[in-house]
């Protein structure tokens, strides 16, 4: 039995960061018909609203869809663990609440490659208008957005520790506020509201969702575009084991991310000759940069065992502990349960004195062995915090890309971390200025001794060895279909429709050419709430 055909204005795949951002913009007039189409579950896990909770919601896996890549071979052959939200809100709901616009310098070179109105003059008043932040000047941040956004208080000495010890290594400045230029350090920032995750559900679909015009449908797998000759009219999708179409009189708009939406348009027969030949999908508009760019960072975290007022990890893991913050956070929505542990960061230049932020550095007041793999993270039995990096910008490229036209299959994943030589070097870099904040002043008083890699791995041949056979995912692939004017090098142009086919955009992180911000998902539901304005001004 199939579903019956349901026409809308405008068919949005993905409600994640990107795609509820982009729904509630197009249904706010009340004018135009929505459908907002979503794979995973509703809302409604307990573990969404707590932030810390985010450590449980992963362990679960329950609103995670689990990728893997290919064996990686410069990261000693591991297939590295590369979850994204599956669930009402996306990412947003399950990641790690780190408000972050980005680096401009980087933005900048977006728009010198191909994608002009995309650099960050272009973008600011877009993160702007996202947001509600209180703690800076109102020249660099808004004030009224939906997206709420607080910064952390400490609770101990580490965050200041770590801030100040950077600044007296020569490593970078410690500043008001990092985002407001996206250089020094600062307490961490978190799209919090009242100590409770504030995603994308809570910023822009709750309140949307009164309106009659915008349809949510949550558990529906998208299988295909519905394309009429050069021209997309819909979607074909499974909803309760039940195939059916919707049919969009306007546009299809896609926002899976970094994997889903190149998947999709491939098995919409729109990609790479080769690719769909080897998958069996006859093709309809041949683009061969659909999956093509793929670009993830390599996290890398060193642990200390530090003194017990400073490290979490009894707190989290004993009885008592746990019992003091959870009372602690429902009484006063504050305390370790109000963060997800990285409590200050700083945006470092590779060497001192550099103009831009090439690096990210951070503090988390917890330490594991587990290093963001599949499963469940055990805390150290010891009083311990990590200093984590990763350069901001790799160059090493990967791909995502189907092996059959089966929408419920896993794509395949390339990671490629560390092709390009100044990859690796640059992680190095950042490993030796972990070092350097570790041993000076403030934080050195705070820490016992270095426990992983130890002080034993001191050479750069260690070191190396060290990031290949431990550095893992930060959560923030990107790239997959970037914007670009010239459409053999890019999958959708500067206003996000793809290039050759009338009526279909991408709107997600999969749009963005590089990496410019340590942590994607301010950027991403910008270029929602862009996808939408251009939709809605096309022609004026």
């Amino acid at each position: 039995m199939s579903l019956p055909t349901h026409e809308y204005d405008y068919i949005v795949v993905g409600a994640g960061s990107a795609g509820a951002a982009l729904a509630a913009r197009l249904s706010e007039s009340g004018q135009h018909t929505v459908l907002l189409l979503e794979a995973g579950p509703p809302d409604k896990n307990l573990w969404t609203r707590i932030p810390l909770g985010v450590v449980k919601v992963l362990e679960q896996a329950k609103l995670t869809r689990s990728f893997f890549t290919e064996p990686d071979p410069q990261m000693q052959g591991r297939r590295i663990y590369w979850p994204r939200g599956w669930v009402v809100g996306g990412s947003s709901t399950v990641n790690g609440m780190m408000w972050v616009h980005g680096t401009p310098h980087e933005y900048d070179l977006w728009a010198q490659d191909g994608c002009p109105g995309w650099a960050y003059a272009d973008l600011l008043p877009w993160f702007k208008k996202i947001e509600a932040f209180h703690g800076s000047d109102g020249a660099s941040r808004g004030r009224s957005g939906p997206v709420t956004v607080t910064e952390f208080q400490p609770i101990d000495a580490l965050p200041d520790a770590f801030l100040d010890s950077a600044e007296q290594a020569g490593i970078a400045p410690r500043v008001q506020d990092y985002n407001a230029k996206g250089y020094g350090g600062s307490y961490t920032q978190f799209n919090t509201r009242k100590g409770v995750r504030c995603n994308t559900r809570m910023a822009y679909l709750d309140d949307a969702l009164q309106r009659s015009n915008l349809t949510l449908q949550s558990g529906v797998l998208v299988g295909r575009v519905l394309l009429k000759g050069k021209r997309a009219v819909g979607v074909q999708a499974r909803v309760n084991g039940r195939d059916g179409a919707f049919h969009a009189r306007r546009e299809v708009i896609l926002c899976g991310g970094a994997f889903n939406s190149p998947q999709l348009l491939e098995l919409s027969g729109i990609g790479r000759r080769d690719v769909l030949a080897a998958a069996g999908v006859p093709l309809l508009h041949e683009l061969t940069m659909v999956g093509e760019n793929l670009s993830e960072h390599v996290y890398s975290p060193m642990v200390y065992r530090s003194k017990p007022e400073v490290s979490w990890n009894h707190r989290l893991s004993s009885l008592t502990g746990q019992a003091g913050v959870g009372l602690q956070w429902l009484t006063s929505r504050g305390g370790p349960l109000s963060t997800n542990t990285i409590t200050a960061k700083t945006f470092a230049p590779l060497e001192s004195g550099g103009l831009h932020a090439e690096l990210k550095l951070q503090v988390q007041q917890v330490s594991a062995a587990n290093n963001r793999g599949a499963g469940k993270m055990a805390l150290d039995d010891f009083p311990g915090i990590t200093l984590a990096s990763f350069q901001i910008r790799p160059r090493s490229r990967g791909s995502c890309h189907i092996a059959k036209a089966d929408p419920a299959a896993d794509p395949i994943l390339v990671s490629n971390h560390f092709s390009h030589p100044e990859d690796i070097e640059h992680c190095l870099v950042a490993l030796k200025k972990s070092r350097q904040i570790a041993a000076t002043g403030p934080l050195a008083r705070l820490i016992e001794e270095e426990v992983r890699p130890g002080p034993a791995v001191g050479s750069d041949e260690a070191l190396v060895n060290y990031l290949r056979a431990t550095g893992a995912t930060a959560y923030h692939p990107l790239g997959s279909c970037r914007i670009g004017s010239d459409a053999a090098q890019s999958v959708v142009d500067t206003r996000l429709r793809v290039h050759g086919i009338d009526g279909l955009r991408v709107a997600d992180a999969s749009v963005m050419p590089t990496i410019a911000a340590t942590n994607t998902n301010a950027i991403a539901i910008a270029i929602g709430e862009r996808c939408a304005d251009f939709i809605l001004n096309e022609g004026r």
